[in-house]
C-alpha cells in the first residue's frame, strides 16, 4: 500500500465554516484550560505524520504541581478527511497516546485518561494549508510501480499574432451528421469541423465560421456555409458534443477585439502553441543571466550566455536555438543552467521554480501531489450514465492479468470472470458483471494498482478506498487521478507523456488522456502556496476539451478542485461533522498564556523553547533549561517559522501584468468531474 509520511509541520486548529476558508480566523496559542485539579497550558501542536488517512500530531504542554512548573508532551492520532477545496482537514476518532511528563510526580496514564475524555466523540478541523507549509515528506511507493514518465518532444508552433490551436487525435476520422448524412464531421476532435465532398472545410470558432480548401488550412474567417451547417452546429452544442471555442473569459468578455481573427492551427500530433504579442520582448531576471519573454503568456526564457531558448510546458523543459524553426529537445531539470535555481521568489516568473529540482517550491509541489482529496460516500450511491459503444470490447492491460473495456466512457476493469470494477468521479464501484448492477466498493484489488503508466487508464491507480462502515465508504484521490505526476527529477509534470490511442468508431469517440495541447503551466504561491495546480491556456483547444468549458468556464486548480461535489450533498460527506473549536474543548474556554508561547515538542520527544533573542533551550526539569547549539537547531527553526500559518502574509505569485498578453486561467486542462478534463481522462 502506498503511503506518505509528513514530518514535523505546524498546525492551526479552527472550526469548520462551510466553504469559507477555515484559516481566515487567526488562532492564538498557547491555550489554557483546567483538567482535573491542574491548570494546563497546551502549546501549538506539530504534525508528525499523515499515513494514508491517519494523522499523528504532538503537542507540548505545561502544568503546575506543588507550586512548580512542569513540561511534558502528548500525541493525538485520528482519522483525517482532507477537503482541499475548503482548506480543511477534519480529524475524528481521536486517540490520545504517548503522554510524557518527565521530572513530574504525575501518573501519565491518569493524565492520558483525562485528556482522552476531552476528545471522545469530538472532531475538529485543521487548515489544509497548515498541512502543506514548510514540511518534509517521505513517500514509499509500496506496491505501486513507479510511473514511467515520457518526455518525447511535442511539435511547437511559435506565432507572433493571435492564434488558436485545434487538436485532432491522430488521423481525422469522419462521421455522418445527424439529419444531413452528406455532411461529414471530424469526430476525433472536440472542435466542430464539417465537410461535404468537393466543397470547403468549415470550422466553427469565436462565434463565426472559418473556411478552408484543405483540412489543415489555412482558414479564413467569414465563411458562409448553407443553413444546414448551422442546424448541425446548434444540435451538437445543445448535446454538448463539441466545443464551440467561444473565446471568452470567465466573466463573458471576448479575449480578442471584434476586428481580430486569430490564425487557426490544426495539428494531428501532440503539439504546443507558443505565442507573443508582436515581436518578442525580454526582461532580465535579477541576479541571473536569464531573460524572460514579457509579452507572452508562455514560460519562455533566454540564456544570455549561450543564446539558448528554454520553454516550460507541462512541467517539462525544452530548449532550442530558434523558437520558430527549432529543433527542440528535452532538458532534464537537473541539467538546467544553475541560474534557474536563482530566480527570486518575488520574480514575475517565480512559478517556474516549481519545475527546478531542489527548490523549496518544487519540494512543496511534490508534497501536495501526495496529499489526497477525501470524502465519505454513501453506500447506496450508483454510477451515472455509463455508456458503451455497443458490446464491451475488452483489451489486455500490459504487464497485468487485467482487462479494460476500451469502448466505454467510464473505466471498467475486469479482474476475473466474476469481478469487475468501475470508477467514476473518484469513487470505485464493483460488480459481478461488466454491465452491473454496481455497488460502491469497500476494497480494491492490489492488482489494479499495478497498472503501468503505459496504459491509458493508469490514472485510476491514484484513487483509494481507506475505510468503510455500515453506511459510508471513505475514499480519496491524489492529483495523479487528474494527470499530475512526480518526474524522475522530483518535480511535478502534467500527463504521463504517452501518446495513447483513443477509441473511435463511426459514431463515437472516447479520447484517451493527452499531455500536450493544453498550454499547461503550474501556478504556485497563490495565497501561501495553497492554490497550486496546473493551469490551462485560455485559447488552447486540446484533445477532449469539448464537454466541459461552456460559457467561458475555467476549472479551478486541480490540487484544489474537489470532484466529489459532483455527487451532490446527499451522497457525499466531505467532513465528519460534530466539529468543535479547540478554543473550547469540553466546557473550558481558553485564554492566552502570557510570555510562554515559544514552547515546542521536538521530533525527538524532548521539550524546547526559544527566547526572544533566538536562542534555543532544552527542558531539563522544573526551572531548568539548557542552551543548545544553534547549528543543531535547524528542525526547531522550521517549527518556529511554521507556527502561525494562518497569520502569514500570502506569498507572491506571478504578477498579473506580463505585458498585455493573455494570462493562463484556472484549471489544468481537467474537467472538475474526474480525471482529465473533457475527454482527456474518461469520467
Amino acid at each position: 500500500m502506498r503511503w506518505l509520511v509528513i514530518v514535523l509541520l505546524t498546525l492551526s486548529f479552527t472550526v469548520a465554516q462551510g466553504a469559507k476558508k477555515s484559516s481566515d480566523k487567526a488562532l492564538v496559542w498557547p491555550k489554557d484550560y483546567k483538567l482535573g485539579e491542574h491548570d494546563i497550558t497546551v502549546f501549538q501542536p506539530q504534525v508528525e505524520s499523515l499515513k494514508e488517512d491517519e494523522l499523528l500530531a504532538t503537542s507540548a504542554f505545561k502544568f503546575t504541581q506543588d507550586k512548580k512548573e512542569y513540561y511534558g508532551s502528548f500525541s493525538i492520532k485520528g482519522r483525517a478527511l482532507v477537503d482541499k477545496s475548503k482548506d480543511l482537514v477534519s480529524l475524528s476518532q481521536i486517540k490520545v497516546i504517548n503522554v510524557q511528563v518527565p521530572a513530574a510526580k504525575k501518573d501519565p496514564k491518569e493524565l492520558q485518561a483525562q485528556l482522552q475524555g476531552l476528545y471522545d466523540g469530538k472532531s475538529y478541523d485543521i487548515p489544509y494549508r497548515a498541512v502543506i507549509n514548510n514540511m518534509q515528506v517521505q513517500v514509499s511507493e509500496g506496491e505501486r510501480p513507479k510511473p514511467e514518465i515520457k518526455n518525447d518532444v511535442p511539435k511547437f508552433f511559435y506565432v507572433k499574432e493571435p492564434a488558436v490551436l485545434v487538436m485532432i487525435s491522430g488521423d481525422p476520422q469522419w462521421a455522418e451528421s445527424k439529419g444531413a448524412k452528406e455532411v461529414k464531421r471530424v469526430i476525433n476532435t472536440s472542435a466542430l469541423i464539417l465537410h461535404e465532398e468537393n466543397k470547403e472545410f468549415y470550422l466553427w470558432a469565436l462565434g463565426k465560421w472559418y473556411g478552408a480548401s484543405n483540412l489543415m488550412g489555412p482558414y479564413k474567417a467569414g465563411a458562409s456555409p448553407s443553413q444546414k451547417y448551422g442546424i448541425i452546429k446548434e444540435d451538437l452544442i445543445k448535446d454538448k458534443k463539441i466545443d464551440p471555442i467561444s473565446g471568452k473569459t470567465a466573466d463573458g468578455k471576448s479575449i480578442y477585439p471584434p476586428q481580430i481573427n486569430p490564425e487557426i492551427i490544426i495539428s494531428t500530433r501532440p503539439s504546443e502553441l507558443l505565442q507573443s504579442q508582436g515581436e518578442p520582448q525580454f526582461q532580465a531576471i535579477a541576479g541571473t543571466a536569464l531573460l524572460y519573454m514579457s509579452n507572452s503568456p508562455n514560460s519562455i526564457f533566454l540564456d544570455s550566455k549561450t543564446q539558448d531558448y528554454y520553454v516550460l510546458v507541462t512541467g517539462r523543459w525544452f530548449t532550442a536555438k530558434n523558437l520558430t524553426q527549432g529543433p527542440y529537445s528535452y532538458v532534464p531539470g537537473r541539467n538546467l543552467p544553475h541560474d534557474f535555481a536563482k530566480i527570486g521568489a518575488n520574480s514575475p516568473v517565480a512559478d517556474a521554480l516549481v519545475s527546478v529540482p531542489g527548490t523549496a517550491q518544487a519540494k512543496q509541489a511534490a508534497i501536495v501531489s501526495n496529499i489526497p482529496q477525501m470524502a465519505k460516500v454513501d453506500k447506496s450511491t450508483q454510477p451515472k450514465n455509463i455508456d458503451c459503444d455497443g458490446a464491451q470490447k475488452w483489451t489486455n492491460i500490459q504487464g497485468t492479468s487485467l482487462k479494460y473495456a476500451e469502448n466505454c466512457n467510464t473505466p471498467i476493469i475486469q479482474v476475473n470472470e466474476k469481478q469487475f470494477y468501475a470508477i467514476q468521479d473518484g469513487v470505485w464501484f464493483t460488480s459481478t458483471s461488466g454491465v452491473g448492477p454496481w455497488t460502491v466498493a469497500v476494497a480494491v484489488p492490489q492488482s489494479i494498482y499495478k497498472i503501468p503508466s503505459s496504459s491509458p487508464i493508469y490514472y485510476v491507480t491514484y484513487v483509494r478506498v481507506y475505510d468503510s462502515n455500515d453506511q459510508f465508504v471513505t475514499v480519496g484521490y491524489t492529483p495523479g487521478y487528474q494527470g499530475t505526476f512526480v518526474s524522475a527529477d522530483g518535480t511535478i509534470v502534467y500527463g504521463t507523456g504517452y501518446a495513447y490511442s483513443s477509441y473511435t468508431s463511426g459514431t463515437t469517440w472516447y479520447p484517451a488522456p493527452a499531455t500536450y495541447g493544453f498550454g499547461a503551466g503550474y501556478g504556485y504561491g497563490y495565497d501561501e502556496g495553497y492554490y497550486m495546480g496546473f493551469s490551462m491556456g485560455v485559447m488552447m483547444s486540446p484533445w477532449g476539451w469539448g464537454t466541459c468549458c461552456w460559457g467561458g468556464y475555467y476549472p479551478p486548480p486541480i490540487h484544489v478542485t474537489n470532484i466529489y461535489t459532483n455527487w451532490g450533498k446527499h451522497t457525499i460527506v466531505t467532513g465528519p461533522g460534530g466539529g468543535f473549536n479547540v478554543n473550547t474543548i469540553g466546557d473550558t474556554k481558553f485564554a492566552r498564556a502570557h510570555g510562554s508561547g515559544e514552547i515546542y515538542a521536538g521530533h525527538d520527544g524532548q521539550i524546547y523553547r526559544r527566547n526572544p533573542g533566538g536562542q534555543w533551550q532544552q527542558y531539563q526539569g522544573p526551572g531548568a533549561w539548557d542552551d543548545i547549539n544553534r547549528k543543531n537547531a535547524g528542525e526547531l527553526e522550521n517549527l518556529h517559522q511554521t507556527r502561525n500559518v494562518s497569520e502569514r502574509v500570502p506569498a507572491n505569485s506571478r504578477p498579473p501584468d506580463r505585458g498585455s498578453a493573455q494570462q493562463l486561467r484556472g484549471g489544468g486542462g481537467m474537467r472538475a468531474g474526474g480525471g482529465f478534463h473533457g475527454g482527456g481522462f474518461r469520467r
